[in-house]
Protein backbone atom coordinates (compact mmCIF):
# COMPACT_ATOMS: atom_id res chain seq x y z
CA UNK A 1 0.00 0.00 0.00
CA UNK A 2 2.45 2.50 0.73
CA UNK A 3 4.56 1.52 -2.52
CA UNK A 4 1.28 2.39 -4.50
CA UNK A 5 1.23 5.59 -2.61
CA UNK A 6 4.61 6.52 -3.01
CA UNK A 7 4.48 5.98 -7.07
CA UNK A 8 0.83 8.00 -7.28
CA UNK A 9 2.57 11.04 -5.87
CA UNK A 10 5.60 10.97 -8.27
CA UNK A 11 3.51 10.32 -11.40
CA UNK A 12 1.42 13.63 -9.68
CA UNK A 13 5.12 15.60 -9.59
CA UNK A 14 5.73 14.46 -12.95
CA UNK A 15 2.47 15.22 -14.47
CA UNK A 16 2.66 18.67 -12.87
CA UNK A 17 6.34 19.63 -13.70
CA UNK A 18 7.33 18.29 -16.28
CA UNK A 19 6.21 20.60 -19.35
CA UNK A 20 8.23 22.97 -17.05
CA UNK A 21 11.25 20.84 -17.67
CA UNK A 22 11.11 20.30 -20.70
CA UNK A 23 10.69 23.81 -21.27
CA UNK A 24 14.03 24.78 -19.36
CA UNK A 25 15.70 22.13 -21.49
CA UNK A 26 18.21 23.41 -24.18
CA UNK A 27 17.03 23.17 -27.92
CA UNK A 28 19.27 22.23 -30.98
CA UNK A 29 19.24 24.72 -33.90
CA UNK A 30 18.36 21.99 -36.94
CA UNK A 31 21.05 21.39 -38.95
CA UNK A 32 21.04 23.48 -42.38
CA UNK A 33 22.77 21.80 -45.36
CA UNK A 34 25.15 23.71 -46.76
CA UNK A 35 26.45 23.46 -50.86
CA UNK A 36 30.14 22.75 -51.29
CA UNK A 37 32.72 25.36 -50.67
CA UNK A 38 33.27 27.13 -54.32
CA UNK A 39 36.91 26.49 -55.15
CA UNK A 40 39.06 29.26 -56.88
CA UNK A 41 41.80 27.44 -57.53
CA UNK A 42 40.67 26.70 -60.95
CA UNK A 43 40.78 28.06 -64.67
CA UNK A 44 37.62 30.34 -66.35
CA UNK A 45 36.38 31.98 -68.98
CA UNK A 46 34.08 34.80 -69.41
CA UNK A 47 32.26 37.97 -70.80
CA UNK A 48 31.65 41.46 -70.07
CA UNK A 49 30.17 44.75 -70.92
CA UNK A 50 30.79 48.37 -69.65
CA UNK A 51 31.06 52.32 -69.95
CA UNK A 52 34.42 54.08 -70.16
CA UNK A 53 35.63 58.25 -69.95
CA UNK A 54 39.16 59.18 -71.00
CA UNK A 55 41.22 62.18 -72.31
CA UNK A 56 42.71 63.16 -75.27
CA UNK A 57 45.58 65.75 -75.25
CA UNK A 58 47.21 66.35 -78.33
CA UNK A 59 49.61 69.74 -79.82
CA UNK A 60 47.71 69.26 -83.19
CA UNK A 61 46.80 73.15 -82.56
CA UNK A 62 50.44 73.61 -82.19
CA UNK A 63 51.47 71.89 -85.52
CA UNK A 64 48.24 73.68 -87.32
CA UNK A 65 50.17 76.89 -86.31
CA UNK A 66 53.26 76.11 -87.89
CA UNK A 67 51.82 76.40 -91.20
CA UNK A 68 53.88 78.89 -93.55
CA UNK A 69 50.49 80.84 -94.43
CA UNK A 70 49.25 80.85 -90.45
CA UNK A 71 51.02 84.22 -89.20
CA UNK A 72 50.37 86.37 -92.09
CA UNK A 73 46.55 85.33 -91.99
CA UNK A 74 46.05 86.17 -88.72
CA UNK A 75 48.54 89.12 -88.47
CA UNK A 76 47.89 90.90 -85.32
CA UNK A 77 45.60 88.02 -83.95
CA UNK A 78 47.87 86.82 -80.80
CA UNK A 79 46.07 83.16 -80.59
CA UNK A 80 44.00 82.16 -83.43
CA UNK A 81 40.82 79.54 -82.34
CA UNK A 82 41.66 77.74 -84.89
CA UNK A 83 45.12 76.57 -83.42
CA UNK A 84 43.53 74.98 -80.49
CA UNK A 85 43.46 74.00 -77.79
CA UNK A 86 42.28 70.51 -79.21
CA UNK A 87 42.18 68.55 -76.33
CA UNK A 88 39.54 66.99 -75.73
CA UNK A 89 37.58 64.38 -73.21
CA UNK A 90 36.29 61.00 -74.70
CA UNK A 91 33.36 58.31 -73.73
CA UNK A 92 31.99 55.29 -75.14
CA UNK A 93 31.12 51.81 -74.62
CA UNK A 94 33.17 48.75 -74.39
CA UNK A 95 32.47 44.46 -74.51
CA UNK A 96 34.43 41.41 -74.86
CA UNK A 97 35.80 38.40 -73.20
CA UNK A 98 38.25 37.25 -70.48
CA UNK A 99 39.87 34.07 -69.51
CA UNK A 100 42.26 33.42 -66.47
CA UNK A 101 43.54 31.05 -63.77
CA UNK A 102 43.62 31.48 -60.34
CA UNK A 103 45.43 29.79 -57.13
CA UNK A 104 44.57 30.09 -54.04
CA UNK A 105 47.18 29.87 -51.10
CA UNK A 106 47.17 29.54 -47.33
CA UNK A 107 44.51 32.11 -45.24
CA UNK A 108 42.34 32.36 -48.42
CA UNK A 109 44.68 34.96 -50.44
CA UNK A 110 44.75 34.51 -54.14
CA UNK A 111 47.09 34.81 -56.87
CA UNK A 112 45.67 34.68 -60.80
CA UNK A 113 46.54 35.61 -64.00
CA UNK A 114 43.84 37.16 -66.78
CA UNK A 115 43.52 38.38 -70.75
CA UNK A 116 41.29 40.30 -71.80
CA UNK A 117 39.95 41.07 -75.21
CA UNK A 118 37.43 43.58 -76.11
CA UNK A 119 35.82 46.20 -78.70
CA UNK A 120 35.80 49.59 -77.51
CA UNK A 121 33.58 52.54 -79.04
CA UNK A 122 35.16 55.41 -76.88
CA UNK A 123 35.84 58.55 -79.00
CA UNK A 124 35.81 61.93 -78.71
CA UNK A 125 36.88 65.39 -80.97
CA UNK A 126 37.40 68.65 -80.70
CA UNK A 127 36.47 71.00 -83.69
CA UNK A 128 37.41 74.84 -83.84
CA UNK A 129 36.35 77.43 -86.68
CA UNK A 130 38.82 78.64 -89.30
CA UNK A 131 40.02 81.98 -89.10
CA UNK A 132 38.42 85.01 -91.42
CA UNK A 133 40.49 84.55 -94.21
CA UNK A 134 38.96 80.92 -94.70
CA UNK A 135 34.70 81.55 -93.91
CA UNK A 136 32.71 78.61 -93.16
CA UNK A 137 36.20 76.15 -92.73
CA UNK A 138 37.24 74.79 -89.49
CA UNK A 139 39.97 72.52 -88.16
CA UNK A 140 39.68 69.57 -85.90
CA UNK A 141 41.32 66.47 -83.86
CA UNK A 142 39.23 63.19 -83.55
CA UNK A 143 40.39 60.47 -81.23
CA UNK A 144 39.03 56.90 -81.44
CA UNK A 145 39.94 53.89 -79.50
CA UNK A 146 38.85 50.30 -81.65
CA UNK A 147 39.69 48.10 -79.34
CA UNK A 148 41.98 46.52 -76.53
CA UNK A 149 43.86 43.81 -74.81
CA UNK A 150 45.45 43.76 -72.24
CA UNK A 151 47.17 40.84 -69.52
CA UNK A 152 47.45 41.48 -65.99
CA UNK A 153 47.95 39.78 -62.98
CA UNK A 154 44.77 39.57 -60.05
CA UNK A 155 46.01 39.28 -56.16
CA UNK A 156 42.86 38.97 -54.11
CA UNK A 157 41.49 37.46 -51.14
CA UNK A 158 38.81 35.33 -50.51
CA UNK A 159 35.51 35.90 -47.63
CA UNK A 160 33.14 33.18 -48.01
CA UNK A 161 32.00 33.27 -51.40
CA UNK A 162 33.53 37.04 -52.68
CA UNK A 163 36.54 37.26 -53.87
CA UNK A 164 37.78 41.15 -53.22
CA UNK A 165 41.18 41.82 -56.15
CA UNK A 166 43.50 44.28 -57.60
CA UNK A 167 44.99 43.71 -60.61
CA UNK A 168 47.85 45.86 -62.60
CA UNK A 169 49.21 44.46 -66.03
CA UNK A 170 49.49 45.30 -69.76
CA UNK A 171 47.57 46.92 -71.82
CA UNK A 172 47.73 47.41 -75.60
CA UNK A 173 44.79 49.81 -77.64
CA UNK A 174 44.20 50.33 -80.78
CA UNK A 175 43.73 53.99 -81.62
CA UNK A 176 42.74 55.99 -85.24
CA UNK A 177 43.66 59.70 -85.25
CA UNK A 178 42.01 61.81 -87.76
CA UNK A 179 43.23 65.51 -88.55
CA UNK A 180 41.38 67.66 -90.35
CA UNK A 181 42.50 71.07 -91.87
CA UNK A 182 42.96 72.66 -95.36
CA UNK A 183 47.10 72.37 -95.68
CA UNK A 184 46.96 68.51 -96.51
CA UNK A 185 49.41 67.08 -98.08
CA UNK A 186 51.17 70.12 -98.94
CA UNK A 187 49.39 74.08 -98.24
CA UNK A 188 46.53 74.53 -99.74
CA UNK A 189 46.36 71.22 -101.72
CA UNK A 190 43.11 69.39 -100.04
CA UNK A 191 41.59 67.59 -103.43
CA UNK A 192 38.86 69.63 -104.40
CA UNK A 193 40.05 72.41 -102.24
CA UNK A 194 38.28 73.09 -98.98
CA UNK A 195 38.95 71.29 -95.94
CA UNK A 196 40.47 67.92 -95.87
CA UNK A 197 41.08 64.73 -93.53
CA UNK A 198 44.52 62.31 -92.94
CA UNK A 199 43.70 59.76 -90.30
CA UNK A 200 46.65 57.95 -88.46
CA UNK A 201 45.96 54.09 -86.84
CA UNK A 202 48.48 52.78 -84.55
CA UNK A 203 48.78 50.23 -81.51
CA UNK A 204 49.76 51.42 -78.14
CA UNK A 205 50.75 49.63 -75.05
CA UNK A 206 50.15 51.30 -72.08
CA UNK A 207 49.62 50.74 -67.88
CA UNK A 208 46.27 49.02 -66.35
CA UNK A 209 45.56 49.12 -63.19
CA UNK A 210 42.27 47.76 -61.67
CA UNK A 211 39.71 46.85 -58.91
CA UNK A 212 37.02 44.36 -58.30
CA UNK A 213 35.21 42.18 -56.43
CA UNK A 214 33.46 38.51 -57.72
CA UNK A 215 30.99 36.95 -56.03
CA UNK A 216 29.59 33.03 -56.60
CA UNK A 217 26.04 32.57 -58.02
CA UNK A 218 23.62 30.21 -55.94
CA UNK A 219 24.03 26.69 -55.51
CA UNK A 220 21.80 25.66 -57.80
CA UNK A 221 24.39 27.00 -60.25
CA UNK A 222 26.41 23.95 -59.91
CA UNK A 223 28.99 26.21 -58.39
CA UNK A 224 30.63 27.02 -61.29
CA UNK A 225 29.16 30.88 -62.23
CA UNK A 226 30.16 34.04 -60.76
CA UNK A 227 29.42 37.60 -61.27
CA UNK A 228 32.00 39.81 -61.30
CA UNK A 229 32.49 44.00 -61.27
CA UNK A 230 35.57 46.12 -62.24
CA UNK A 231 36.90 49.47 -62.63
CA UNK A 232 40.11 49.51 -64.57
CA UNK A 233 42.53 52.70 -64.97
CA UNK A 234 44.74 52.81 -68.55
CA UNK A 235 47.39 55.24 -69.29
CA UNK A 236 48.59 54.72 -72.54
CA UNK A 237 51.35 57.54 -72.07
CA UNK A 238 52.50 59.59 -75.33
CA UNK A 239 52.99 59.44 -78.73
CA UNK A 240 54.07 61.20 -81.91
CA UNK A 241 51.68 61.33 -84.61
CA UNK A 242 52.72 62.88 -88.28
CA UNK A 243 51.24 66.18 -89.41
CA UNK A 244 50.55 66.02 -92.97
CA UNK A 245 51.74 69.20 -94.31
CA UNK A 246 54.94 69.29 -96.69
CA UNK A 247 55.42 72.72 -96.13
CA UNK A 248 54.68 73.32 -92.04
CA UNK A 249 57.60 73.47 -89.81
CA UNK A 250 56.24 70.76 -87.82
CA UNK A 251 55.81 67.69 -89.28
CA UNK A 252 54.71 65.36 -86.11
CA UNK A 253 53.24 66.32 -82.95
CA UNK A 254 52.40 64.10 -79.71
CA UNK A 255 49.69 62.72 -78.36
CA UNK A 256 48.06 61.51 -75.08
CA UNK A 257 45.79 59.39 -73.86
CA UNK A 258 44.07 57.79 -70.58
CA UNK A 259 40.78 56.23 -69.67
CA UNK A 260 38.67 54.65 -66.82
CA UNK A 261 36.29 51.80 -67.50
CA UNK A 262 33.19 50.37 -65.15
CA UNK A 263 32.34 47.18 -66.41
CA UNK A 264 30.35 43.99 -65.13
CA UNK A 265 30.53 40.58 -66.14
CA UNK A 266 30.10 36.53 -65.61
CA UNK A 267 32.59 33.89 -65.05
CA UNK A 268 32.29 29.97 -65.99
CA UNK A 269 34.72 28.12 -63.38
CA UNK A 270 36.23 24.94 -65.51
CA UNK A 271 35.33 21.82 -63.62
Amino acid sequence: MRMLLLSGVALAALAVGGPALAADMPVKAPVVARGPAFDWSRCYVGVHAGYGWGKNTNSFGTAVASGPTEAVRNEGVSFPAEFGPFDHDTSGGVVGGQLGCNKVFANNWLVGIEGELFWSGIKGQSTAPEDRADPGAFSRFESRNNWDADLALRLGHVINQTLLYGKVGVAFGNFRYTETHDDFPTTHQCPGGGVCSVSVTDTRAGLLLGLGVEHVLPVIMNTHWTVKAEYNYINYGSLNIPYPSAAAGIQSFPVKDTKNILKVGVNFYFP
